[in-house]
């Protein structure tokens, strides 16, 4: 599987069962928020997921890097290489699920030959 084709596998499946959420960061004093609509699938934790710090009150979310890449999201920002892609969203972040934010707690790229393909998150709230 190449990473073209497995981006539009996601994608597609993403447009057919997901949900449009905004993906969130906040950034500067007083803090600006930098906003991005993406499709995702958003889970609950199952019971035997709920250890340690987690609880029912999380969520795993699947999203794609296509609409982040497509808004150059967060603006201001360069990809240096060597470095963490600004792009990615990352923890304390924040997802807006159905109107309730809901914050970042893990970000997990998956990549095919360095390229990220899809984005697992863990969020709370």
């Amino acid at each position: 599987m190449t990473p073209a084709s497995a981006i539009a596998s996601l994608d597609k499946q993403l447009a057919e069962h997901g949900e449009d959420c905004t993906l969130r960061r906040k950034e500067g004093s007083p803090p600006i928020e930098k906003d991005v609509t993406v499709r995702a699938s958003v889970r609950g934790v199952r019971s035997n997921e709920v250890v340690g710090a987690v609880t029912q009150a999380y969520s795993k979310v699947v999203i794609s890097m296509t609409q982040i890449l497509a808004s150059s999201w967060p603006a201001g920002h360069t990809v240096t290489p060597g470095a963490v892609d600004p792009r990615l969203p990352r923890a304390n972040d924040f997802l807006v699920v159905k109107g309730k934010v809901r914050q970042i707690m893990f970000a997990d790229p998956i990549a095919i030959d360095d390229t990220v393909v899809r984005v697992n998150l863990m969020v709370a709230g």
